[in-house]
């Protein structure tokens, strides 16, 4: 295996009701971690006590302002020290599920790969949440899609569930106090998308990163359109705000490429809806155009196509239709079009 130990950290803020899955599949590794400490951040449940029971140490903030990335500085710098390179240190969300085999895989892959600097898996959103969560489903899915048919190459390390190098950590910190990186520490508390702007600080400071694709990661869906608005306002700022910190690059490229893409994608969609509107209340007739008819289908097989194998037929025949999505795809729009504007206008970011 490719370092000593393996030290896994769990960030939690009230999470008394998910925790002990998490530990305990963390506890049950095929290849054993040395610790489980669950980083009780600004707690006022029953979380410290829940970690306690389920066999995990438990590390308390101090004055933590930064949120997730916060937390995980201050633990970080509690373990790291005492770290060799090639010990491992797993960073796991309370309220996420990973395959036993994480530990084992991820210990084989920095093994065969030297400047191998984090990994994580393929995963997908747990059942339940309603119609938000049948739609974070599909999306997960969709992105598991991607991961196999890229191989495992990626750009973003999922922030659910990775396991990262001692080395590799240890040379972001040093690209910080250098000034080469933006921000303190390991995790940028400057970024509230902090999983995005490791990844990218990883590959800036030459390490290799990759999804693991014999990994499953079982991570919680937000179960109403507030929680789930205020995580993907969190998302698009944080990665708008990462790709402007790093700038156009070899490794930020394709995402600058897929947000410019997006950014036109999002007007458009809305002059076609209105036009449609416009039309249908108009009572003008619509005219049959083979092109649209014959891009509509490649759309609505792709939907269907990228979810089949993980989801099931029928789930894939819904998102077939097109109309079921519809509501999510606006919704994500509007979110990305809101973050945006914030940050053109210069709002203050916030993490919850």
């Amino acid at each position: 295996m490719g370092g000593k130990q393996i030290i896994v950290l769990v960030p939690a803020h009230n999470e008394e009701f998910t925790i002990a899955a998490t530990v305990q599949a963390i506890l049950d590794q095929a290849v054993p971690v040395a610790r489980v400490i669950v980083v009780a951040d600004n707690c006022s449940d029953g979380t410290e006590l829940a970690a306690k029971e389920s066999g995990a140490e438990v590390f308390v903030t101090q004055d933590n302002k930064a949120m997730k990335a916060g937390a995980l500085n201050q633990a970080l710098a509690m373990v790291l020290p005492d770290l060799e390179d090639d010990d491992m240190v797993g960073c796991i969300d309370a309220d996420s599920i990973v395959g036993l085999n994480f530990t084992a895989e991820a210990g084989k892959a920095f093994a065969a790969t030297p400047d191998l600097g984090g990994v994580s898996g393929v995963y997908s959103g747990r059942k339940g949440g309603g119609i938000t969560g049948w739609y974070q489903q599909n999306e997960f899915s969709r992105w598991g899609f991607d991961s196999r048919m890229y191989k495992g190459r990626t750009v973003i390390l999922s922030g659910a569930a990775s396991i990262f190098t001692a080395r590799a950590l240890r040379k972001i910190a040093a690209a910080r106090s250098d000034g080469v990186l933006g921000g303190t520490g390991i995790y940028n508390e400057r970024n509230i998308t902090e999983d995005f702007e490791l990844s990218l600080a990883l590959l800036h400071t030459g390490s290799r990163i990759r999804n693991l694709l014999s990994v499953e990661i079982e991570t919680a869906v937000k179960p109403t359109w507030r929680e789930l608005g205020i995580q993907r306002l969190r998302w698009d700022r944080g990665i708008n705000e990462g790709l402007f910190q790093y700038g156009f690059t070899r490794f930020t490229r394709k995402v600058w490429l897929q947000r410019v893409m997006y950014a036109v994608y999002v007007p458009i969609s809305l002059l076609v809806f209105a036009v449609i509107g416009y039309r249908a209340y108009s009572g003008s007739l619509f005219a049959i155009n083979p092109l649209w008819l014959s891009i509509s289908a490649i759309m609505m097989a792709q939907r269907a196509v990228t979810i089949v194998r993980t989801r099931g037929v029928r789930n894939a025949f819904a998102a077939f239709l097109i109309l079921p999505e519809m509501p999510y795809d606006t919704f994500l729009q509007w979110t990305f079009a809101r973050a945006l504007a914030e940050q053109v206008t210069g709002r203050t970011a916030k993490w919850r």
